[in-house]
């Protein structure tokens, strides 16, 4: 899924002249699509030049792949126009690197803890692991082991109350 830059139109000039159209990532020409992209922002900010709807920035919209080639084809110290953009331009594709990755990590978090939920005592359909009968009415199998590998001690109830106090002789 696509994630948006707002790009100026110096950004936009430098990303003309950083990649090229040529270049390949995995065997992917990701090159002539980004500067395809680039083509129509260019176009769009000449074509509303001196205008009351003339922009100081557009969005873009651009893969992982196009994020990565930015990053590896745009130096921070470029300057466009008397302008240091190199700088700006990557920040905004290290925020939208992040992001991706962040999704990438949030949906494999979800599927990792579907996982683990699966595989809790009961959640199978079949027998509960290690011979317990499944959780009791606290939460712990029954059995006599805690869910922390630690035994029930003498007085230890399922109900919640403290166990009684010792008595005196």
């Amino acid at each position: 899924m696509p994630k948006y830059i707002e790009l100026t139109e110096d950004e936009t000039w430098a990303i003309d002249l950083m990649v090229r159209h040529t270049y390949a990532e995995s065997g992917s020409v990701i090159g002539q699509g980004l500067l395809l992209k680039v083509m129509n922002l260019i176009l769009e900010f000449d074509d509303r030049r001196g205008t009351p709807t003339s922009p100081v920035a557009l969005p873009m919209a651009v893969t992982e792949e196009e994020c990565w080639a930015l990053d590896h084809q745009v130096r921070c110290d470029l300057t466009i126009n008397n302008k240091n953009v190199g700088r700006g331009l990557l920040v905004k594709v290290f925020r939208t690197l992040t992001a991706f990755a962040n999704e990438r990590d949030a949906t494999s978090g979800v599927a990792w803890l579907d996982d683990l939920t699966a595989r809790l005592p009961g959640n199978d359909g079949g027998e509960p692991r290690n011979g317990h009968d499944g959780p009791g009415s606290s939460g712990r199998p029954s059995g006599g082991n805690r869910l922390d590998g630690s035994h029930d001690h003498p007085g230890d109830s399922d109900d919640g109350a403290s166990p009684p106090l010792p008595r005196s002789k």
